[in-house]
């Protein structure tokens, strides 16, 4: 029998009785049922036994009764039915008490059934349970096996196995990172205790049981697959269909990463891209011989982001290798139609722009997120971390070698002025790219020049009206926007804009005074950027 107290309470006839205390523990598995009036009962009670008595054995002694139950409730018993009417008209309230206390489940079970009317009554329930429960499972492994045999491109395998298991489920990477958790089923529990052994094991949580399961084929191992039961108990036909489950998800993972990562084809891609990115071939050409190796390059707009571990130096090569392999096999990777390849350099993307617009910040946020735990990791420990550099959009393939420049350009950028961001798009830096061989000292005497109106005057207040100016710059104007970053009401910008514009003699209405004080905030940031960096780059 596999029911808990609360269960069997729905099974007549034993749903006619009345649970007088210990209702915080009808979550207590029943296993079977005993009947017993000895003076010794407790010593021959079974963990999840519930036990049904007349109360003669403690119709004499309360504190007897109070005793036996401590005895009950250690030996794990599920629960105490007393049947009234016989030896008690009423269940003493010291006993109530005591069965609150101990959360022990207590029924004032109805005359005029016999024990043995209720017990058949939860043999018969728990048998056409699992005769339930195995139709279940048979049904189950026929939809696991229609879901095995789709192929069908971009799907979420992950969110359509959690429909066909009909369970919350959670799929943890290889790094112990979590690719997918169902609604209500994520967090640092999940993985709690990770590396785990490479074995199917069970486990308990709040709110019944854990079944967890490796995936993998052959020699290699993808991750874990999570499944979350209402029910600390289950089946052995159950058990193997989540192994069945985990088999089909390393094939799929296997498949693909194959698909997507053969070493032939990988090798030979990387081969053409550097021939392409060093001139010595046409893109049409790259194109033609991309396609005949079945990877299409270009489905429309495009943007490339060039992914490397940054310092280079004490960069680990298999991160890299597994950055690559969870960009083509994770659905949740799939930001739109994508092709990932591993180069000198690091990893270049190229990914479609299906609405034909710049993805730029899109693209930075969904890295970010998505490899936000690699980040983490790498910072808590001092190593190389990924970086995202961003091109423009694209609109024709010829534009391929020029994108690849912009991710290029954006790294040296950052490298230059010491910025620290993990993703950065060539269009941000897009102004410093057209200064960026102007010298440091020149930057900062324009920048004095520009504003010694301001930082001629000292005091808190002329500080104030800095910030103001550098968040109107920011929010390219809009006093709205840049009222928000400030936290203050927007008659309170315009206020502070007029006396800022009177001092520096500008009129913001002008598109030239406006892109002299873009022009100054630039140098200002790189300034102020590369100063900060500095002590960093200190060599002992």
């Amino acid at each position: 029998m596999q029911l808990t107290v609360k269960e069997a309470l729905q099974v007549y006839p034993l749903s006619e009785a009345k649970l007088v205390a210990g209702g915080e523990g009808t979550s207590r598995m029943m296993k079977s049922v005993n009947v017993m009036d000895a003076p010794d009962i407790a010593d021959w009670i079974k963990s999840g036994e519930m036990l049904f008595t007349t109360a003669f054995i403690m119709k004499d002694s309360e504190t007897d009764a109070l005793r036996l139950m401590r005895r009950l409730n250690e030996r794990g018993c599920a629960g105490l039915g007393i049947k009234l009417g016989r030896f008690w008209q009423s269940i003493p309230q010291g006993i109530v008490e005591e069965a609150d206390r101990l959360r022990l489940p207590l029924l004032e079970l109805p005359f005029q059934f016999t024990f043995s009317d209720q017990m058949n009554a939860l043999f018969k329930a728990e048998h056409e349970r699992s005769n339930r429960l195995l139709h279940e499972v048979v049904q189950k492994q026929k939809k696991l096996m229609q879901f095995a045999l789709q192929q069908q491109p971009h799907r979420n395998v992950f969110a359509e196995l959690a429909t066909v298991l009909n369970y919350p489920l959670a799929v943890i990477g290889s790094r112990g990172h979590v690719l997918y958790g169902s609604e209500g089923i994520a967090g640092d529990a999940v993985t709690q205790g990770w590396p785990w052994k490479s074995v199917m094991h069970r486990v308990k949580w709040n709110q019944g049981s854990c079944h967890r399961v490796p995936i993998k084929q052959n020699d290699e191992e993808y991750g874990s697959l999570l499944v979350f039961t209402d029910s600390a108990l289950s089946l052995r036909a159950e058990e193997e269909l989540f192994q069945q489950a985990a088999d089909v998800l390393a094939f799929y993972m296997d498949m693909t990463y194959r698909e997507h990562i053969n070493p032939t084809v990988q090798d030979e891609m990387r081969t053409l891209l550097s021939q392409y990115l060093d001139n010595k071939m046409t893109v049409q050409e790259l194109t033609t011989l991309s396609e005949n190796k079945g990877v299409h390059l270009f489905q429309g707009t495009y943007q490339c982001v060039l992914i490397t571990l940054e310092p280079t130096l004490f960069a680990e090569g298999k991160l890299l290798k597994q950055i690559h392999r969870e960009l083509q096999y994770n659905p949740l990777m799939q930001f739109t139609a994508s092709q990932h390849f591993q180069i000198e350099d690091g990893i270049l993307s190229i990914y479609t722009c299906p609405t034909g617009r710049d993805y730029g910040e899109e693209l930075s946020s969904f890295l970010l997120s998505r490899f936000g735990d690699v980040l983490a990791a790498q910072e808590a420990k001092g190593a190389p971390a990924p970086r995202f550099w961003i091109s423009k959009m694209k609109h024709e393939p010829k534009s391929l070698r020029e994108a690849y420049q912009e991710c290029l350009d954006t790294r040296q950028l950052a490298r230059r002025f010491g910025m620290k961001d993990h993703a950065l798009q060539f269009e941000m830096l897009e102004f410093a790219y057209v200064f960026q061989h102007v010298p440091d000292n020149i930057m900062e005497n324009y920048c004095n020049k520009v504003l010694e109106p301001l930082l001629a005057r000292d005091g808190d207040p002329n500080q104030v009206l800095m910030n103001t100016l550098e968040s109107f710059i920011e929010n390219d104007g809009l006093i709205n926007e840049a009222a928000k970053q400030l936290f203050v009401h927007r008659n309170t910008v315009t206020y502070r804009m007029e006396k800022v514009g009177s001092l520096l003699q500008m009129d913001f209405k002008k598109t030239n005074d406006l892109l002299k004080l873009k022009l100054v905030f630039t140098f200002r940031k790189f300034v102020r950027d590369k100063a900060a960096a500095r002590p960093h780059n200190v060599q002992l």
